[in-house]
């Protein structure tokens, strides 16, 4: 699952991701509470015609209107579905405080941080390390 508000940044990241032999499908959604919404089947995902794919791994960015990447994160993880599937989180970022990087090493459930844009190496140093 790819979380990002900025179209051209999934785009480009879909086009990264494509290329990897490992990558079956891509969901998107252009901030936190779309995929939390996605994620728990509620409001426009409520529809059981549109197939669910339970993602093993959401990379998400941080600053997003609506509901930012931090909100996500918390809310997602303390639900039953997280902690039944416990998909791998990482955080994708163009640029972070000192803060931020803070709750990021803080957060257990946080798998891993990563600098955008992604690039097929990244991707694949993620897979290697993470699984």
């Amino acid at each position: 699952m790819l979380v990002d508000d900025d179209f051209s940044t999934s785009r480009f990241h879909q086009i990264v991701l494509e290329r990897l032999p490992t990558t079956k499908n891509i969901i998107f959604s252009r901030n936190g509470k779309e995929a939390l919404d996605y994620l728990l089947r509620q409001d426009e995902f409520e529809d059981k015609t549109k197939e669910f794919i339970q993602p093993d791994l959401i990379l998400i960015d941080l600053n997003m209107p609506v509901m930012n990447g931090f909100r996500f994160i918390e809310l997602y993880t303390e639900t039953e579905e997280f902690k039944i599937n416990k998909p791998k989180i990482v955080v994708l970022s163009t640029s972070l405080i000192s803060e931020e990087k803070e709750k990021i090493e803080s957060n257990e459930d946080i798998d891993m941080f990563l600098n955008k844009p992604l690039t097929k190496e990244m991707v694949t140093n993620l897979m290697t390390t993470i699984w």
